[in-house]
């Protein structure tokens, strides 16, 4: 599929700073000036005991000799425990290639605007060319234009940035970009090697890491103590490499409480640790905020190169460091741990906590659903007729109005077997009816909303559903959390290994039928989901005397593309939400319930429909279900297929990155489509 891209946010443009620095300024427009207190400080880095502070200087070859390399290796050591930075010699990048790329970056500047502005910022992307950070109209802005952009992995690449850079500039940045990696890996391993790191661990986690390119250029300013050419800031990556076009000092670094000045040395490049970096090392290696200052008669111009890791990279405590630290990248973020539902039920009702009621309105609601609508029932679709040569071109346009009006429907003869079924469903009443000894084995912890407990707990407070949930990422393999899937109990760890499988399988041909409704390229579809995310949560609703108190799961959309549920029994709970009604849903025997999820509506423009949907309980039976959530793998960009959008139907919804969606989503509180909503552009009428 098209990228759609979005990886780094977005900031709202403004105007060049380049353009403006050439009108002969005798005065800085307000926007630009610093409040006082930030000019005061500005002045403080000034005082003249910091002169002889200096960054160290780590020697390449010494580092890689074997004479030198242990002394060098313990003064690499030091500089990012107590400096964060230090400047590079004899690094390996040969000299006519970093002037090269110093010449052509500079001849990039000074092209005329109008083709730099093929280059620019939109509204959606903060790659390009402008200024980042920029979140509001009156907000203080830098002295500065940045050209900032993702180079590597290269499918993330923005198709009208990196591929359409002026000749030779896109050739050098190539080898640039594949020496900036090399020369990463190589510094990330010996920092590894200084703290007794696996070499392994660090080459997994880096080898197919993510790499963004900053191009900085300051223009002189007749005021300078009055701005600021970058606000003071640390690096959320885990490497910076930077180099310095011209030797124009600007840079400060903060030390001791004091900003220190950067003088680059001739041939250097200038590292720092970043924010990932301190967090894999446990704080042992510091990110150290950093600023730039501009001078009154001379421009500066660097170039910043920030290496990460992959995009879906997860990252478990070192063995070397603290057992308890977190993991970096929790896909699905966190939430705050409640008790056992299914414990509590076996209590009386006098001692549930207030906290599972719902308020006196809810209640109302929730009785509103109990009126009759029998006539009412989602769709059923037939896969066997979906893929007959004789039936497809009459079940395809059911599944397509499926989609459109309902967002829901049942799907029979979809080729999982029905004795895999019964395994699962059998596995999972069995797991629930474990001890809770057993299932604390499994239970979330503080920093993971992975696990057996509760989702979108964010508050002490917060009122909370009637039920238990055991939630967990199983595709990409990779993706596992060590302590979830790998240690479930035989046979049912075996017999989902191989549900997942067929879950995945239906998905894909789900996904693609969708995309021949649409018209969508079935080599588009693929790219995007082939390679998906797919997450997996047990779901078990106890009894409740007072059922019309309490819900089961909080009416909501479902972040993901496609959701496939497994009902357990044949309780009825779920309810959709229809015309302004809530609709009960009708399990049949042997179907699966499949609904479309919020980057499905996404991607289809809002063709098709991602809609809320709530779980009730009920006096007498327990009620239990799985479901299966598909998504696009990790690092890919969602957002409106192009081949959807037209100028009488625009696109509707901002692109994001995958994981960044799924941050945004975990973050908050579930409520309805708050999710899907918060994705949407307004268009003026």
């Amino acid at each position: 599929m098209e990228k759609f891209s979005n990886v780094s946010g977005t900031s709202l443009l403004v105007p060049s700073v380049q353009e403006l620095a050439k009108q002969n300024l005798v005065t800085v427009p307000q926007r630009y000036i610093q409040p006082q207190n930030h000019q005061q400080m500005l002045h403080i880095s000034q005082q003249p005991n910091v002169g002889s502070l200096q960054i160290p200087v780590i020697d390449m070859h010494r580092l890689l000799s074997q004479e030198s390399g242990t002394s060098e290796l313990d003064k690499l050591h030091l500089a990012c425990k107590e400096w964060g930075f230090f400047q590079l010699i004899n690094h390996g990048i040969s000299s006519s290639m970093v002037e090269k790329v110093k010449l052509e970056m500079e001849d990039f500047f000074n092209l005329p605007m109008t083709e730099k502005e093929k280059f620019w910022q939109t509204p959606e992307h903060m790659e390009g060319f402008g200024q980042a950070f920029v979140f509001s109209e009156d907000q203080k802005l830098d002295w500065s234009d940045m050209f900032y952009m993702i180079t590597r992995p290269k499918h993330s690449r923005m198709p009208h940035l990196f591929p359409q850079l002026p000749l030779p500039f896109r050739d050098t940045l190539k080898v640039y970009s594949e020496k900036m990696k090399d020369l990463a890996m190589d510094i990330l391993g010996h920092l590894a090697k200084a703290l007794g790191i696996e070499e392994v661990e660090i080459k997994e986690l880096f080898e197919n890491g993510l790499q963004m390119m900053r191009m900085n250029y300051y223009p002189p300013c007749p005021e300078p103590e009055k701005v600021i050419g970058l606000t003071n800031h640390s690096d959320p990556t885990a490497l910076t490499i930077l180099l310095q076009l011209n030797e124009q000092e600007g840079l400060q670094i903060r030390k001791d409480g004091m900003w220190v000045p950067v003088k680059p040395l001739p041939e250097a490049f200038i590292v720092n640790v970043g924010d990932i970096l301190e967090i894999i090392t446990n704080g042992t290696y510091r990110s150290v905020e950093h600023r730039a200052t501009v001078n009154s008669e001379k421009e500066r111009l660097s170039f910043g190169t920030f290496y990460s890791p992959r995009e879906d990279a997860v990252i478990v405590e070192v063995c070397c460091f603290a057992k308890g630290m977190e993991t970096l990248f929790n896909k699905s973020g966190t939430s705050v741990l409640v008790p056992s539902v299914q414990e509590l039920s076996k209590e009386s009702v006098s001692n549930v906590p207030q906290r599972y009621f719902q308020p006196q309105h809810r209640q109302q609601k929730l009785l509103i659903s109990q009126q009759s609508h029998a006539t009412l029932q989602i769709p059923v679709i037939d896969m066997h007729n979906l893929l007959s040569q004789e039936s497809g071109s009459s079940e395809l346009p059911k599944l397509h109005l499926a989609c459109k009006e309902w967002g829901f429907f049942q799907i029979i003869n979809h080729g999982v077997s029905s004795s895999l079924v019964d395994k699962i469903k059998l596995d999972i009443k069995e797991f629930f009816n474990l001890p809770m000894s057993e299932k604390k084995k499994f239970w979330q912890t503080s920093g993971n909303m992975e696990g057996f407990g509760q989702l979108f707990v964010v508050s002490e407070d917060q009122k909370l559903d009637w039920n238990d949930m055991f939630y967990m990422t199983t595709l990409p393999t990779k993706s596992r959390m060590p302590h979830l899937f790998p240690q479930l109990p035989l046979p049912f760890r075996e017999n989902l290994e191989l549900y997942s499988q067929k879950m995945k399988d239906l998905a894909m041909i789900i996904i693609g039928q969708m995309g021949k409704a649409l018209e969508i390229e079935e080599r588009e579809m693929r790219e995007l989901f082939e390679d998906g995310t797919q997450r997996m949560r047990m779901n078990y609703y106890p009894p409740f005397p007072q059922p019309e108190k309490v819900i089961g799961f909080t009416n909501h959309s479902d972040a993901s593309t496609l959701t496939i549920l497994l009902h357990v029994n044949q309780v009825e709970g779920l309810q959709i939400r229809k015309d302004g009604m809530w609709i009960p849903v009708k399990p049949l025997l042997n179907a699966f319930v499949v609904n479309v999820g919020d980057i499905m509506e996404i991607i289809t423009n809002g063709t098709y429909r991602s809609v809320e949907h709530r779980v009730t309980v009920n006096s007498e039976m327990e009620r239990i279900s799985f479901a299966t959530f598909y998504s696009p793998r990790e690092d890919a960009v969602i957002g409106p297929s192009p081949c959807l959008i037209t100028d009488q139907t625009p696109s509707q919804f901002r692109s994001i990155r995958v994981n960044q969606y799924f941050k945004e989503y975990f973050a908050r509180k579930l409520e309805g489509k708050s999710n899907r909503d918060n994705m949407r552009i307004e268009h003026p009428n």
